[in-house]
């Protein structure tokens, strides 16, 4: 037999395995890649897949494990400083995450492949609006690849944004239908099955922003939601107490404890929704300074029930009504 054939080889070993993950038969990969580590146990690409493929099978400690093992062999390897970022954040080290996905975007923050993986790190472990930010810089930079519009997808959906994951996800199938795969399971172990395929570029000027984007997009059905309750909070109190307590001695009273209930009952609205659907809240608001009026609008009614109950002024009820209005309007009619 060829020398340069030798069953016993790393690379050997490897390239069988890679045949086999593509195939997606795990199991033989994995007995493979043990081939591998027996042969050269600080096999530096073969402990990077053993990474990925325990990832894909939900063993994200094992995949830390193995990722870990890849860096102390060679410490600047790219692929497995991708690896332990996404076993870090699937296995609940969030603050390590958070650190390597900074390591990896500064690394090369012009790559569109160095921005999907921060994007997708920062989502599993915190979600957040760095994440979001990070997936549209990815678009940016490769506008017809399709993975960076999948990140987007992926990650406004974690957000709660449906509409803007739904066009996303739409660009991605429109530029290439078979990477829809990646979104079966988790998508960053999903992303290290392949490769950038070409350089980073400049990007397309002219673009629009993620504001600019997220405002030609519907409201999502979070924030529509919240926006009505809120418009209810505004114009529910004042009507009580100017029903309730008109021409009463205790029109004061009976506005203090309205104002208290509003506020309650906001907060406890607010508590009971979902952490990404409140994230998801917040970044729409920070896109959308309409939508931050609305919310606004919300806020401020129960105050000003409170206001009146301490100066009597019933001008200030008058302007608790309209502002609830005004956000229950915006709730039924903006961005449709």
């Amino acid at each position: 037999m060829d020398s340069s054939y030798n069953i016993g080889d790393a690379a050997t070993h490897l390239a069988r395995a890679e045949l086999l993950f593509d195939l997606n038969r795990f199991d033989e990969a994995r007995e493979e890649l043990g081939g591998a580590l027996r042969s050269d146990p600080a096999h530096v690409p073969s402990l990077t897949l053993l990474a990925i493929l325990e990832m894909l099978v939900e063993n994200h400690d094992e995949a830390l494990t193995a990722a870990t093992a890849a860096l102390a062999a060679e410490p600047t390897y790219e692929p497995a400083l991708f690896a332990r970022g996404h076993a870090l954040a699937l296995s609940r080290n969030t603050d390590q995450a958070l650190t390597a996905a900074e390591e990896l975007q500064q690394r090369n923050p012009d790559s569109w492949w160095h921005q999907v993986h921060y994007a997708l790190i920062v989502s599993q472990a915190r979600n957040g609006q760095d994440a979001l930010d990070a997936a549209w810089v990815a678009v940016k930079l490769a506008p017809e690849e399709a993975r960076a519009h999948l990140t987007l997808a992926v990650v406004s959906a974690y957000l709660g944004l449906e509409e803007l994951s739904q066009r996303a996800a739409a660009a991605a199938e429109r530029l290439n239908p078979e990477a829809m795969a990646l979104l079966e399971g988790e998508a960053g172990p999903n992303m290290l099955r392949g490769r950038p395929d070409r350089p980073a570029s400049a990007g397309m000027m002219g673009m629009e922003s993620p504001a600019e984007e997220m405002r030609r997009a519907p409201m999502s059905q979070t924030v529509r939601r919240v926006l009505r309750q809120g418009a209810a909070v505004a114009i529910l109190p004042p009507v009580v107490v100017a029903m309730v307590g008109a021409g009463s001695d205790y029109t004061s009273v009976v506005a203090v404890i309205a104002a208290i209930v509003a506020g309650i009952a906001m907060a406890l609205m607010w508590r009971r929704l979902p952490e990404h659907d409140q994230e998801g809240v917040r970044v729409e608001a920070r896109q959308d300074r309409v939508i931050t009026l609305a919310l606004g609008g919300a806020v401020v009614g129960p105050v000003l029930v409170a206001l009146f109950g301490l100066v009597g002024n019933p001008l200030l009820l008058a302007v608790s009504i309209a502002a609830g209005m005004v956000t229950l309007g915006i709730s039924l009619l903006y961005r449709h």
